[in-house]
């Protein structure tokens, strides 16, 4: 019985490998260009990102950033679109090669010269100081900057981080031409006090995958509080559970988060807007985003929005 067991569960593997390369080379078969399907951030800054690509060519991973006003899509609190970082211009933050599986990555970035923050500094409500927007762009290439593939990122329409009530945080939005995109409010880390795991709850996600039945690819959708929308929008209980003897690490801000992903480019945009009271312990923003969940998930919880207190690589 055991032995039995034992060949239905490479049997099983086995499919979910096949699985895994087929969906690969389908993501590919068109125009060669890769997807991003992991990323890390420490410190606030980037870190690692990991993706598809055919196997064997090089990868290279360019970077465009913009602040933007959080808001919506109507005249009560319009979203607007702030001036570009670099004049526009992307830059090249690494360069690597997909192996066999088409699996590419870069790590540590954060010390390798070319440092980029993904979140912003502070709450900006409807300033730009409050809204940053980054665009991660990989391109396929036979070799760094020889017959390359496109770049294309989804596009964000509108990205709004408000208080349902005065200790009710929520995240909306509205995104188009993403095979996958998510949306979370966080208010602090997955951790709890004393750094494990807790179940005060300090993460609301909601992720939509267009490829799947029932969607068209790309299409536009959104995350709205109340009526309409695609899906309901991310919310969150603001608190701080610190105690005499306990601290309770917090973010300095609610933080309001979208990620989209597509063959060809990803972006990931963040706003914060005061939390209305001070926080004994505050944190940096850690998180592992992640666009496909049932892709090289290794060690990683199955979540779109990891964060967390401790660096994780």
């Amino acid at each position: 019985m055991a032995k039995g067991s034992s060949i239905v569960g490479s049997v099983a593997l086995g499919g979910v490998l096949v699985a895994l390369v087929l969906r690969a080379t389908t993501l590919h078969s068109v125009n060669g260009a890769p997807l991003v399907y992991r990323v890390v951030s420490n410190v606030n800054d980037l870190d690692a990102v990991e993706g598809l690509a055919p196997p064997g060519r090089a990868v290279e991973l360019w970077v465009k950033q913009r602040n933007f006003k959080e808001g919506t899509d109507d005249a009560s609190d319009p979203f607007a679109w702030c001036a570009w970082k670099n004049g526009g211009n992307a830059v090249r933050i690494g360069v690597t090669t997909a192996d066999a599986g088409g699996v590419w990555r870069l790590s540590d970035l954060r010390h390798a010269g070319t440092t980029v923050m993904l979140f912003p500094p502070a709450p900006g409500g409807d300033r730009c100081l409050g809204g940053l927007y980054t665009q991660l762009l990989p391109r396929a290439c036979d070799q760094p900057g020889v017959n390359c593939s496109a770049w294309d990122a989804p596009t964000l329409h509108w990205l709004n981080v408000r208080k349902l009530r005065p200790n009710i945080g929520a995240v909306a939005g509205s995104v188009s031409r993403a095979e996958q995109t998510a949306a979370a409010v966080a208010d602090g880390p997955d951790d709890g006090p004393g750094l494990g795991p807790s179940d005060v709850v300090d993460v609301d996600e909601n992720g939509i995958d267009t490829t799947a039945r029932g969607y068209t690819i790309g299409q536009r959708v959104s995350w709205r509080c109340g009526s309409g929308g695609t899906a309901a929008c991310p919310s969150v209980t603001i608190h701080d559970a610190s105690t005499a003897i306990s601290t309770d690490p917090e973010f300095p801000f609610v933080l309001g988060t979208i990620q989209g992903h597509r063959t060809g480019g990803s972006f990931i945009a963040a706003a914060a807007i005061p939390r209305g009271s001070p926080v004994g312990f505050s944190v940096n923003v850690n998180v592992k985003f992640r666009g496909m969940l049932d892709v090289n998930l290794g060690c990683d919880r199955a979540r779109f929005f990891d964060f967390s207190l401790a660096k994780v690589f």
